[in-house]
């Protein structure tokens, strides 16, 4: 943890003990903020350098204004990306937060080498796309748009941690795909709140009151945002066979949280756990990658473990 990172948690303990609603305004309003866009890694400035782009015009949900006051706003351009045959079969890929599309650069380079059109984008904030916030309801508008362009259901779609629970509840509103695939995943926008609490040092006592203030702070207009975005509740139609995978020893999204969502969808779904790849070299990984073409071509009903040995220290 950086000396900054240490000060914050710091304020928002003392704040949270001496004056509540102060921790909760100030959290409400960093929660929200994206940070500083992820650099296209060099393993995969080739895959990113070959794309198609396409710029989507997309009005965020999230418009409170710069004097912290719901404002009207305007729209932001986000990147799209498309690799591949033009005609082939699409496979559309949402990328988590703080990352960006090229995050899943080998898996675009295998989809492509099977045959399939890999589309993707940077969601708002993210990567080459503009603004500074994104909600699932961005995700959701995002997914709508891309797949009005598609001639056929999705052959899969890909999500990795944030980016499930924005593709998957896009299925359960209707979005129509062959297969999902779900990589390092979230049940719930709870989970993130859950999570910010924590990370932040925000006292625990004060959880369900940071999740109304984030709620009333970034949609408010969107009341039902935590019902609405729950996976465990709102399900992946059993029509799309789903694959979990995620790694034992994810550090930012348990294991569990995969577990659960298998136990959810448990007559049309698999697990794939992984040992020694955490929450983002899972996306790397050859085996993973491997289990995500047989996936798109076959799924099986059963729960699978890999074991990926951890590279020695140097």
């Amino acid at each position: 943890m950086s000396q900054s990172q240490r000060a914050a948690r710091a304020l928002f303990r003392t704040l949270g003990r001496v004056a509540p609603p102060a921790a909760l305004a100030l959290g409400a309003a960093t929660y929200w903020r994206v940070g500083a866009p992820a650099p296209v890694r060099p393993a995969d400035q080739a895959v990113h350098d070959s794309a198609r782009r396409t710029p989507l015009e997309h009005r965020p949900t999230f418009r409170r204004g710069r004097d912290g006051r719901p404002g009207a706003g305007g729209t932001v351009t986000v990147a799209t990306y498309a690799w591949g045959d033009p005609g082939a079969p699409g496979v559309l890929l949402v990328h988590g937060w703080q990352s960006r599309a090229s995050a899943f650069g080998r898996i675009i380079e295998d989809l492509t080498g099977a045959g399939l059109r890999a589309v993707a984008y940077d969601a708002p904030g993210h990567g080459a796309s503009g603004g500074q916030r994104r909600t699932g309801l961005d995700d959701l508008a995002v997914i709508r748009r891309l797949s009005e362009a598609e001639n056929a259901p999705w052959a899969g779609v890909v999500g990795h941690s944030l980016g499930v629970l924005g593709a998957g509840i896009a299925l359960h509103e209707g979005i129509e795909a062959e297969r999902f695939t779900a990589i390092s995943g979230l049940t719930s926008v709870r989970v993130t709140t859950d999570g910010f609490v924590r990370g932040a040092g925000i006292p625990w006592a004060l959880r369900d009151a940071f999740a109304s203030a984030a709620q009333r702070y970034g949609l408010p207009d969107h009341p039902d945002i935590y019902e609405r975005f729950d996976l465990l509740r709102h399900t992946v139609p059993a029509s799309i066979p789903t694959l979990w995978l995620h790694d034992d020893g994810d550090r930012v999204n348990p294991h569990q949280l995969s577990v659960r969502l298998h136990e959810a969808h448990a007559d049309s779904s698999e697990l794939f756990t992984t040992t020694g790849l955490g929450h983002n070299k899972i996306l790397g990984d050859r085996a993973v990658r491997s289990r995500i073409l047989d996936h798109l071509a076959a799924p099986a009903r059963t729960t699978a473990r890999l074991t990926a040995h951890r590279p020695p220290a140097r």
